[in-house]
């Protein structure tokens, strides 16, 4: 009977300790785990490599072609090869200056754009003889009104120079001694009688000497000769003038 007991006291108390025994897995199980861990804190933190960023250079900039020269707001160009740069200095009132072509012929004259014959070195003494046809033809590339505003080189060149031109002139109705006179390519009276000119084909002429009453009834037409000035005057973008002549003389041509 004690032997029973003894029997079923070892049976409890191996029980008791499948019982309260920790459940881990076998030996080979825990090596393997052990050896599974990291060993240091540089082995338990991978560092991955860093990220190189891509530096784009900024795009480079394109060039541009610089303005014309300018001088007192107006553009001048360059006179083209071989001629000649007479006038390509000259500030023209609400124009651009435009490069033609001006040369030297053998006879001494100049061909202005191979069409307009200028004689003259534009002194006192020896002054450009123009022709209407030239002065007229800035009519073609100077029209404010329209927004055109070039003035060609063949007209700049003339501007502060001494010039002769002849034509027809017309004085002021109301006065019997005049210092100024309107020289034109057309015959006009100043009212009825003939071709109202145009600011291309008119210059006002400032006289050094006024025309006494008795000559100037009998002055219609001849050559008059004075300093050259281009200066258009705008009312409302409407050209009224463009044309001078300052310290002029008066000769009587024959018809």
């Amino acid at each position: 009977m004690k032997f029973v007991w003894a029997m079923l006291l070892i049976i409890v108390v191996a029980g008791l300790v499948a019982v309260l025994m920790p459940t881990g897995g076998s030996a080979i199980e825990k090596e393997q785990l052990v050896a599974k861990e990291p060993t240091s804190v540089s082995e338990a933190i991978t560092i991955k490599p860093p990220i190189t960023a891509v530096v784009v250079p900024p795009p480079t900039p394109v060039s541009t072609p610089s303005a014309p020269t300018t001088v007192a707001g107006v553009a001048h160009t360059k006179a083209i090869a071989g001629g000649l740069a007479l006038g390509l200095d000259r500030t023209i009132p609400h124009a651009t200056v435009v490069a033609g072509s001006i040369v030297r012929q053998p006879d001494g004259s100049l061909l202005a754009d191979g069409v307009y014959r200028i004689e003259g070195d534009g002194t006192r003494a020896s002054p450009y003889r123009v022709g209407w046809d030239c002065l007229a033809s800035a009519s073609s590339t100077f029209v404010p009104r329209l927004k055109e505003n070039k003035i060609p080189q063949r007209i700049s060149m003339l501007d502060g120079a001494w010039v002769r031109v002849e034509g027809y002139v017309a004085f002021p109705l109301m006065l019997q001694e005049s210092s100024e006179v309107l020289a034109m390519l057309n015959q006009w009276d100043g009212c009825c009688i003939g071709v109202p000119p145009t600011p291309y084909d008119a210059i006002e002429v400032k006289l050094a000497a006024a025309v006494k009453p008795g000559r100037r009834h009998t002055f219609n037409f001849g050559h008059v000769t004075g300093r050259f000035r281009v200066d258009p005057l705008l009312i409302e973008n409407w050209l009224v003038g463009l044309y001078q002549l300052e310290e002029a003389t008066l000769e009587q041509s024959d018809l």
